[in-house]
């Protein structure tokens, strides 16, 4: 269950059209009229409160000390453990191998940790991750990543802060390129799961509803692995089916996908695209200031993500029960935007 606008919604499964898949000037000046807030906060950040013990030892697995948006994560968890001084967060970095992170929550395991924080993008090693959890009794929460059976899942409201980005990328290109029908290339990760997939099925529909009926043909999925050079090369190939003097728009599961199919794009010589990125860690919203086929950025909150995961496995550990699923639903970050920093 997600909240948004004090209102609990269940999550359903929403996919979009059959798509084609590929492997291996002024705008409009608001988002759609869906997005109510930033953020409809379904539990409290953490406060000392939550120090029902003298101290807490939690594991978290990473799946990258890098990525921009995981170091944001990491460093909202890493500041809510600091501010109520109770917490001591053990840290583990799978660099995008499952086989690593089953072996990292091992050694998490034999270090005594109470709870654990999973922040790991490949679907197929969540199963065994829980069964271990499971057999040592310890509770999990996932940051999403993808989603850890049986456990809490922290992260964005997938389909419908999608949507809200398909949705503003469609009303730009309306405004500044009236009368044409635009191809549709969004990037999907599929190895992360149905709940990741989500991102890629609300972008299209929201990208429908202000476009109309899109001819499939106009609707391509760019399946990536979450990668930059992986969404590269697979937007490389999937521009190679879009005619020469198209409008082309363009957005991702995360900034550095989103990024790397512009970069495709502009490899390609295409003159009429514009992109919407997705998420808003550091490299995303300096690519809203920079690159003027940016409209902008969805901005999803990313230390967010880790002061609630904190809050999530701490009410677990104290007994306390925990909603299914906390989704951010985010806003849209342009130019003019604070938070985007543009000078």
């Amino acid at each position: 269950m997600i909240r948004e606008r004090g209102r609990w919604l269940r999550l359903l499964s929403m996919t979009g059209a059959v798509t084609v898949l590929v492997l291996g000037s002024p705008g409009v000046a608001s988002a759609s009229t869906r997005t109510a807030a930033v953020r409809s906060p379904q539990i409290a950040a953490p406060s000392k409160a939550l120090c029902k013990k003298s101290s807490y030892k939690i594991g978290y697995d990473v799946f990258s000390g890098t990525q921009p948006f995981a170091d944001l994560v990491t460093q909202g968890l890493d500041n809510s453990a600091k501010s109520i001084g109770c917490v001591t967060i053990v840290k583990t970095i799978d660099n995008l191998n499952g086989v690593v992170a089953v072996a990292n929550l091992k050694t998490l395991i034999n270090e005594g940790i109470q709870g654990f924080i999973d922040f790991q993008v490949l679907a197929a090693f969540q199963p065994p991750i829980q069964k271990i959890l499971a057999a040592a009794k310890i509770p999990g929460v996932a940051i999403v990543g993808a989603n850890l059976p049986g456990s809490p899942d922290v992260g964005a409201d997938n389909y419908h802060s999608a949507y809200d980005d398909g949705v503003y990328l469609a009303q730009q290109a309306k405004a500044r390129f009236p009368g044409q029908v635009p191809y549709v290339l969004g990037g999907a990760e599929p190895t992360s799961g149905a709940l990741i997939m989500e991102r890629y099925n609300g972008a299209v529909a929201g990208e429908k509803s202000v476009l109309g009926n899109l001819p499939s043909s106009h609707i391509i999925e760019v399946q990536n692995d979450g990668t930059a050079p992986t969404a590269y090369n697979n937007t490389l190939s999937a521009l190679s089916a879009v005619p020469t003097g198209s409008v082309v728009l363009l957005t991702g599961v995360n900034d550095e996908v989103t990024g790397a199919m512009a970069k495709a794009a502009q490899a390609r010589h295409v003159t009429n695209y514009l992109v919407n990125s997705y998420g808003g860690d550091s490299y995303g919203l300096g690519q809203v200031c920079t690159n003027s086929h940016y409209v902008g950025a969805w901005y999803l909150e990313p230390m967010v993500w880790g002061q609630d995961s904190l809050t999530a496995i701490m009410d677990q550990i104290n007994g306390v029960a925990v909603p299914g699923t906390i989704g951010v639903i985010g806003e849209e970050a342009t130019k003019t935007t604070p938070i985007t920093g543009c000078k």
